[in-house]
């Protein structure tokens, strides 16, 4: 009877054990001494190097400041950019202006509004370019390798493991359930071997 029991036992091992080591890669999350050795997940140990290298990876291949720019300045964006302007621009004169100038409100007529929201319109279209160009040319000086670092160095070691956990929390699951099912079909072959060759 107790012979049955192996590759359940096993199992439980190879389950038990697989879990220890994935806990591991995240506690202690502060050096422990243990005897003669100290202690530190890995992956608050390797934060730093790990916040290093994910800024290089998403400066270098996923969120590099060329691509920021060509997302920005577009053709639909310099178009809502000058709209906005325009609004507020009619907005001002129409409203604010009158209203807060009742000598002013007395010669701008809506016809000489007409014409300064023309020679807007046409200003803007020498402007806007302009202005996209001084938006993304500060986008540009932005050191995004520097400030993903940062901001990965400046997590708590408990939100890290969260970050990390979002992404590859399935594959530590299946980790640990394969560490069962082999554990067990290890004891299944211990037990056949055991039985066809009795000691």
């Amino acid at each position: 009877m107790v012979l049955y029991l192996i590759p359940f036992i096993s199992g439980a091992i190879g389950w038990f054990t697989n879990y220890v080591a994935i806990k591991m890669l995240f506690h202690p999350r502060q050096e422990r001494d243990l005897f003669l050795v100290k202690l530190q997940g890995i992956f608050p140990k390797r934060k730093s190097m790990l916040a290093e290298r994910l800024g290089k990876v998403v400066a270098r291949d996923l969120f590099t400041a060329e691509m920021i720019t060509n997302k920005i300045d577009t053709p639909d964006n310099r178009c809502q950019l000058k709209k906005g302007i325009m609004q507020e621009m009619e907005d001002y004169l129409m409203n604010k202006l009158k209203a807060g100038n009742p000598v002013v409100a007395m010669f701008v007529n809506d016809k000489m509004i007409d014409q300064i929201m023309q020679q807007i319109d046409k200003s803007l279209d020498e402007m806007v370019p302009r202005l996209m160009g001084q938006i993304t040319g500060k986008v540009g000086n932005i050191n995004i390798e520097e400030t993903v670092r940062e901001k990965v160095n400046n997590f708590s070691d408990e939100k890290f493991e969260n970050l990390l956990m979002s992404v590859i929390k399935k594959e530590l699951t299946f980790i640990e359930v394969a560490g069962a099912v082999l554990g067990f079909f290890i004891g299944v072959v211990q037990v056949a071997i055991l039985t066809l060759f009795p000691a």
